[in-house]
């Protein structure tokens, strides 16, 4: 199981498509920064970060977007490229468990899917605060803790919404499909949630406690602590559950 970890690691960090997305997040993070920076509000500047903090609390309004449309293309050109190219036709018939396979790529997938969620806000706050101050909050809220938990529960939902995107590609093998199916997933989940619960009352409820509905809080400074780790738990058990259906879907897939 250690090597086929390295092996897939090996093949994350070899991967242009993940160094790119990367490269693309950091440069705009910093292009981000430095608008905020020489942004003139006398001059009908709509740009207002004044700190590290307001830039960071921003960075992850955007990061909401930044996960999902990441993890789509991380996942059509990691996962589901390697059934064109005829590498997981190989690797399977090299004799390693189906099983141990799939279960290192997608967790190597879901470690890539929680850096690539890091990077945006990251470079907001080290390079905001260098430039503005790291700046305070309001109502006593710790900004130590507020960045901490922030960042706990980026890794979280990034995990979960990677493995949910691993599964899909599993499940579809093709890198368009899963591009396009992880898109319209995304982008319009809530709307068929708000749209179905005026049907059927409960899944209202049901979408209180989905990811959707998690990663729209996940920066509130004021989330309790309470809220915090049910939406740390929530989003690794959806981790947890989606990894095993992705692990059942490949071992009784058709590898052509």
């Amino acid at each position: 199981m250690l090597n086929l970890l390295r092996s897939e690691w090996y093949k994350l960090c070899r991967n242009r498509s993940f160094w790119l997305l990367l490269s693309l997040l950091f440069a705009s993070a910093v292009i981000y920064v430095l608008l905020n920076y020489y942004d003139d509000p006398n001059d009908g500047g709509a740009l207002t970060g004044m700190s590290g903090l307001d830039l960071f609390a921003s960075s992850m309004g955007a990061n909401n977007y930044i996960i999902k449309i990441g993890l789509s293309v991380l996942a059509g050109f990691f996962l589901s490229s390697e059934y064109s190219t005829g590498t997981i036709k190989r690797a399977v018939a090299s004799g390693y468990s189906r099983s141990k396979f799939i279960t290192a790529k997608l967790l190597v997938f879901i470690v890539g899917a929680m850096l690539t969620a890091l990077v945006f806000p990251l470079v907001n706050i080290l390079l905001g605060s260098v430039l503005f101050g790291r700046g305070d909050l309001s109502g006593g809220i710790s900004e130590t803790g507020f960045i901490v938990r922030s960042f706990v529960l980026t890794l979280s939902l990034a995990a979960a919404f990677a493995a949910v995107t691993g599964a899909i590609a599993t499940f579809l093998t093709d890198s368009g499909k899963t591009i396009g199916t992880v898109f319209v997933l995304y982008f319009f989940a809530d709307g068929l949630y708000a749209m179905t619960g005026k049907f059927l009352p409960f899944v209202n409820t049901l979408y209180d406690y989905s990811i959707f509905n998690l990663i729209t809080h996940y920066a509130d400074p004021d989330m309790s602590g309470s809220d915090f780790a049910q939406s740390v738990s929530i989003s690794l058990l959806v981790a947890i559950a989606f990894v095993g259906i992705g692990i059942a879907v490949f071992r009784r897939k058709e590898i052509k």
